[in-house]
């Protein structure tokens, strides 16, 4: 019967071990943990473009309704990229994660791509931008949009 107390006394003690070490490492007790801002959102995602365009966005319109307009340039020799497939898809990252469906820009001049988004609810928002040219390249840029409706 004391052999049962033992085992008792032991999960106890890795149950506490556990739930502290879960407490350091998820509340960031780690200097290693993500950082966030005042209001516990993460910091904006950079805007870098990562492959052989140069993609630079913004998204016009308040509330939840935005046109996004995506303008894309060759990196070498700085033309406008003609042609491409461009998509976005919106994440919600703050006050939670939620990813929204991708959709296609239509091309409204050589290298200008346009679109209408709806972001479905307040938060901080990161619109991935996803572009292929007609060789194939691939290209990846994010632009954070931030909704707030009312004062």
């Amino acid at each position: 019967m004391r052999g049962i107390w033992w085992y008792a006394a032991g999960g106890g003690i890795a149950l506490v071990a556990l739930v502290v070490a879960g407490f350091f490492v998820f509340a960031g007790g780690g200097s290693s943990g993500p950082s966030v801002d005042s209001s516990g959102c993460p910091p904006p995602v950079s805007t870098a473009s990562a492959g052989n365009a140069d993609v630079s966005a913004q998204a016009f319109g308040k509330g939840f309704q935005r046109e996004l307009v995506v303008h894309i340039k060759d990196k070498q020799s700085g033309v406008p990229l003609k042609g491409a497939k461009v998509s976005v898809q919106g994440t919600m990252v703050c006050p939670m994660v939620m990813p929204l469906v991708q959709k296609p820009l239509h091309e409204v001049s050589g290298g200008t791509y346009k679109g209408d988004y709806s972001l479905i609810m307040e938060g901080d928002w990161t619109i991935n931008i996803i572009v292929r040219s007609k060789q194939g390249d691939a290209t990846t840029s994010a632009l954070p949009v931030k909704v707030k409706i009312g004062s």
